[in-house]
């Protein structure tokens, strides 16, 4: 006899799936709020092409701003910078350019920030930016 299943188990079961994109949209949220405080414009949020996703585009002053957002569930996984490893650099660096073109902007200066984001139960979510952090 097949076992009933009811729909809150089929939801919970379902939401386990995308705890991590829930976990990554909560992430980008704070970042752009913080960002906001540091004086930063948000243009753009998760611009995707064919290549794939940025998740923030910003300009600070005359500086256009690529950002990679890490959010963390834990702080024992290490600091977000670690997790970008030379094949997200790179991937980025080819977002960015593909950014610019989409945009048809030229001689632009263009920065690469990260921001980590640290939620650890029953605390305020720790919101980390590292400015200039990656180099290509």
């Amino acid at each position: 006899m097949a076992a009933q299943v009811g729909i809150s188990t089929l939801l919970d079961w379902a939401s386990g799936l995308f705890a991590g994109r829930d976990l990554g949209r909560r992430g980008e949220k704070l970042a752009a709020r913080e960002l906001r405080r540091r004086g930063y414009e948000i243009l753009e949020r998760r611009w995707r092409c064919r290549l794939g996703e940025i998740d923030l585009v910003a300009r600070q002053g005359e500086v256009l701003v690529v950002v990679e957002v890490k959010a963390r569930s834990r702080e024992d996984y290490g600091l977000p910078i670690d997790a970008v490893d030379r094949a997200k650099r790179r991937k980025l660096s080819k977002l960015a350019r593909a950014y610019l073109k989409a945009k048809n902007l030229r001689d632009t200066n263009v920065r690469f920030d990260l921001v980590g984001v640290t939620f650890t139960g029953g605390k305020r979510p720790r919101v980390d930016v590292f400015p200039d952090a990656l180099r290509f």
